[in-house]
């Protein structure tokens, strides 16, 4: 169906359909401009890249041409929130204004549902690994009648990471698809039929790349007929892909295939001991195995060391051991023909280590340790070809792929490079927001160098002032755990505000607590820095420790860098300053939220001002007023707040 422009504008207009619907609704020109851009990529089918600046409303502007479109359309984004948002709030919205009603569907990753053949085999084997763990398998064995899409989240009782979760959930490896006994009441089948039937289907960047990989098997194709692709949050696809590209084995993945084999020997073959010998042994040597590793927290590429070696080549025969017996049994259970496959996989991904056969120039080896754990990961250097060779498969879809952070300095080449696009046309539209009024970026002056070990003290005694003032109302994003554990340790020690750090409670618990409590500074990295909230006066002020380049610790960036060397590249300009671009604007995206936030973001980092490269970051950034003097930072937070409790008093009045 071919869709007018005009109609395109008219709906997100004044007087509009929108408008209609929603008094509270404000055409904007932005808003209208993305939508076109979309509606003309789709209706030439072709593929658009767009940066979407905080308040475009990206959403409707995406969704309004491809459902007006009436073709088979599938949006992706890269958090399950955003995925939760589309398909219970903003879908239905659209859906009801343009009085349309096609079939939608929304698909998360089978670890977010239900298995019943896992959770009958958990409170067969009695066996967790603690008593919280115990109480979280009984509010899922008492929700289990309950539930109609068996979607764990759903059961907001259950904590995000629970450990009980892996045991009620299936993998790809120990799914039995169409041979399990419960294979006509579950949940993950019956999410997948109905995402076949849809017209409109949400998914997140996994469950994508999953399909185009084909890496799900047992289920088929989940996407053969989609005509429009729109993938929103699209700075997570790349990473995404990294790992779909890539290959791993961990701990946890031999443990619960030993404990499978087991419980099979126990239960079903009982005639071959060597099955329950071997499956021990193997535990064991894991075990080993991870004693040969550092004891401590660890990201480093795979190199040769002759107790590691040693250690690794023991496990590769204990593996080796346990896959001919399994091999031999395999036909006389469906677990064991899954035991079976599973083992081929890990064997294949042990032997890459033991000879180094994958080619440094192409793909990386490398490892990581928590406490008691290991992954063994084999993962590609470059994507783009991958990537697009996958894509081929729907060459004539369209592709929409937007986000408030993906052009660096005006330039879409570290983006557009990473997935190898070549058809692609590219769009960057501002903020709707007035951001020369509404925010300030704010650099302290005499600040040590980042590399300085009084770094993280010299940010709390700059910041302090301004806290004081905003009376919290702060977040303070740090680039590493350890100055994040630094900064909470001298903030406390001021005793004034009330300090909620990462870590210390759940991220949902923290941003309501921040919201509600008095005088709170929220202390944080990583996850923080993106996704996260919180409008008016609430927060009013964003500060950020550094400028966030990658760990230098990262296998896989040191991969990069090596080759970009080899190859007469210049790595810092061309992977280590992209990255860090994209993840401050991430950061700065905190701040502003609606037309009448106001705030300033203070990056305590003096290479802003004093490296050649610091213009790349602020040029990228939005068009904040700048200043270096706190005293115009000061007087600037004060009237804001001021203004905006006068406001909620007044409020309060009226409502009285």
């Amino acid at each position: 169906m071919q869709i007018e422009n005009q109609k395109i504008i008219e709906c997100l207009g004044d007087h509009g359909e929108f408008a209609a619907a929603n008094e509270n609704f404000k055409s904007r020109p932005v808003q209208q401009e993305m939508a076109v851009a979309v509606n003309e990529a789709i209706q030439s089918q072709s593929n658009l890249v767009i940066e979407a600046g905080t308040g475009v409303g990206k959403t409707f502007a995406y969704l309004l041409p491809a459902l007006l479109s009436g073709k088979q359309l599938v949006i992706s984004t890269g958090t399950k929130n955003l995925q939760d948002q589309l398909f219970k709030r903003d879908l239905p919205n659209i859906l009801k204004i343009l009085k349309l009603n096609p079939k939608t569907a929304l698909l998360k990753g089978r670890n977010n549902y239900l298995c019943l053949y896992r959770l009958e085999n958990t409170l067969a084997s009695g066996r967790l690994p603690d008593p919280i763990a115990v109480k979280h398998l009984g509010i899922v064995n008492r929700w289990r009648d309950k539930t109609v899409t068996g979607d764990l989240g759903d059961l907001s009782v259950l904590p995000e990471k629970s450990s009980v979760i892996p045991l009620v959930t299936s993998t790809v490896e120990n799914c039995l698809s169409q041979d399990c006994p419960y294979i006509d009441e579950c949940h993950l089948s019956a999410a997948r039929e109905k995402a076949r039937k849809a017209k409109v289907l949400v998914v997140n960047h996994h469950i994508l790349l999953a399909d185009l990989v084909l890496k799900e098997d047992g289920f088929g194709e989940l996407l053969p007929d989609t005509d429009i692709f729109i993938v929103d949050e699209a700075h997570h696809l790349g990473k995404t892909a990294y790992q779909f590209y890539g290959s791993a084995i961990t701990s946890r993945q031999i443990n619960e295939l030993c404990k499978e084999v087991e419980l099979e020997y126990r239960t079903q073959v009982t005639d071959c001991r060597d099955l329950l010998l071997e499956s021990e042994r193997l535990a064991k040597q894991v075990k080993e195995f991870r004693l040969a590793l550092p004891d401590f927290d660890i990201k480093e590429e795979w190199r040769n060391q002759p107790a590691r070696d040693e250690a690794l080549l023991e496990l590769h025969n204990k593996i080796n051991t346990l896959f001919d017996i399994v091999k031999v049994n395999s036909t006389r259970t469906k677990v064991l023909e899954s035991c079976f496959e599973r083992l081929v996989s890990i064997k294949h991904v042990l032997e890459g280590f033991l000879e180094q056969a994958t080619s440094r120039e192409s793909r990386i080896n490398w490892y990581e340790t928590n406490r008691n754990s290991f992954r063994l990961n084999s993962t590609p250097l470059d994507v783009a070809e991958l990537f697009q060779t996958s894509r081929n498969r729907y060459a004539n879809s369209s592709w929409v792929l937007t986000s408030a952070t993906l052009s660096v300095n005006g330039s879409f080449e570290h983006y557009i490079k990473e997935l190898g696009w070549s058809d692609v046309h590219n769009k960057q539209l501002p903020s709707s927001f007035d951001y020369p009024n509404q925010a300030m970026l704010y650099v302290p002056r005499n600040l040590p160098s980042p590399n300085n070990q009084q770094h993280t003290s010299a940010v709390i005694q700059n910041v302090l002032p301004l806290l004081k003032v905003t009376h919290g109302r702060a977040f303070l994003l740090f680039t590493s755990h350890r100055a994040l554990r630094q900064a909470a340790e001298k903030l406390r020690e001021y005793d004034t505000f009330n300090c909620l750090v990462q870590g210390e409670a759940s991220k949902e618990e923290l941003l309501q607590r921040f919201v509600e409590e008095d005088n709170s500074v929220l202390i944080a990295t990583g996850s923080f820095w993106e996704g996260v909230d919180v409008s008016g006066y609430n927060l009013a002020l964003v500060v950020i420790d550094k400028l966030p380049f990658a760990a230098p610790d990262d296998p896989i960036l040191n991969a990069k860098i090596t080759r970009c060397r080899e190859s007469k590249g210049n790595p810092f300009y061309e992977l280590q300053i992209p990255d860090a671009v994209l993840t401050l604007k991430q950061g700065v995206g905190r701040l502003i939220r609606s037309v009448d936030d106001k705030g300033v973001v203070c990056l305590c980092d003096p290479r802003i001002v004093g490296k050649d490269y610091g213009g790349l970051f602020v040029n990228s950034l939005p068009a904040m007023t700048r200043t270096r003097e706190e005293g115009k930072v000061i007087d600037f937070l004060a009237e804001y707040i001021n203004d905006s409790v006068n406001l909620e008093v007044e409020r309060e009045e009226l409502n009285e």
